[in-house]
């Protein structure tokens, strides 16, 4: 009985205020960042990378930008498609060039 009590007692709570909704809300607020701007030297240096990469099939780790947070990913490049600036990584995803932060070749 006691934890039925438990149970009625704090469901309330929760669904009136939605506290947990808020503070997910809150915590994707604060992983936010801007863009990076990238120079013309980094730009070309990541060009090199990408190429070095895909044709002696390295492992690269990938930090790219995303619906305004970072991300990075360790895998192969499979393929890239220069006319639509696709990046076709192994693990069946893909990147856009115009979301790539930086290239390391492992």
């Amino acid at each position: 009985m006691n934890k039925e009590r438990n149970a009625i007692k704090w469901a309330p709570f929760e669904s009136l205020f939605k506290t947990s909704e808020i503070e997910k809300e809150i915590e994707n607020n604060k992983q936010k960042i801007a863009k990076p701007i990238l120079s013309e030297d980094t730009l070309k240096l990541n060009e090199e990378n990408l190429l070095n990469a895909y044709h002696t099939k390295a492992n690269v780790l990938i930090k790219y930008f995303y619906n305004e947070k970072a991300y990075q990913k360790k895998s192969k490049i499979s393929f890239l498609n220069y006319y639509q600036k696709e990046i076709f990584l192994e693990d069946n995803s893909t990147i856009y060039f115009d979301q790539i932060i930086n290239i390391q070749i492992l």
